[in-house]
């Protein structure tokens, strides 16, 4: 039986990011964010991207649930990313499902402790039991609980409006991304009386579309 394996994009839709982060304006960004995870996973061939609903009152309930659920759609390789890191890419997808070939847990660390990716093959429970979610001792704890987990590259993540200066500094980025990233840090002014601008796009943002992709969509 061939190994079923899958991307679980655990995150909130673009707006929902842009208000829990302070971020007016970084809809656009977010959403490329999300288009080119995409079309890494894409690239893949054999990897589907799945995105089940959340569940649970805690984050460390939620991303649980979230990998139990999709490991009961039958994938046997399940790597967890969110929807904040622009510099992911099929690059680092790829490094992440290599690694599961010998390995049970992969681990892409973010500077400031975090994680941006978590790769399993089997079960989750003792590797979250007691790790302190949202801190800068994520990594840490990960680590502590599977000594012998795989290490990626590190890569930046969007938490706070200081993130965006390292990351419009990131050569790696596409250059539209760091466009997009330069806009929020600097955003353009809207004189009174110029008809001529759209007003930014914070102010017209619609609320938060409701939760409803499918369990599993396969790109392949």
């Amino acid at each position: 039986m061939a190994t079923r394996r899958c991307v679980l994009l655990f995150s909130r839709p673009a707006e929902a990011e842009v208000r829990a982060k302070a971020l007016p304006g970084a809809e656009d960004l977010f959403r490329a964010t999300g288009e080119r995870l995409a079309d890494a996973v894409l690239a893949l061939g054999d990897v589907d991207l799945v995105q089940p609903p959340q569940r649970g009152t805690t984050f460390a309930e939620r991303l649980g649930h979230a990998i139990d659920d999709t490991r009961a759609l039958g994938y046997s390789e399940i790597v967890a990313v969110p929807g904040d890191v622009p510099g992911l890419g099929d690059a680092q997808l790829r490094a992440a499902f290599r690694a599961l070939e010998d390995s049970e847990v992969v681990l892409g660390p973010c500077p400031d402790g975090g994680v941006y990716l978590i790769g399993c093959r089997g079960p989750i429970e003792r590797l979250f039991r007691g790790v302190r979610w949202r801190t800068g001792h994520v990594l840490a704890d990960l680590r502590a609980r599977a000594t012998a987990a795989t290490v990626l590259a590190p890569l930046s993540d969007l938490d706070r409006r200081g993130d965006l200066a390292a990351l419009e500094g990131d050569p790696t980025l596409p250059p539209d991304l760091r466009a997009l990233i330069r806009s929020i840090r600097v955003p353009r002014v809207v004189h009174r009386g110029d008809t001529t601008d759209r007003l930014p796009s914070f102010l017209s943002s619609a609320p938060d579309r409701p939760r409803g992709p499918p369990a599993s969509f396969p790109l392949s």
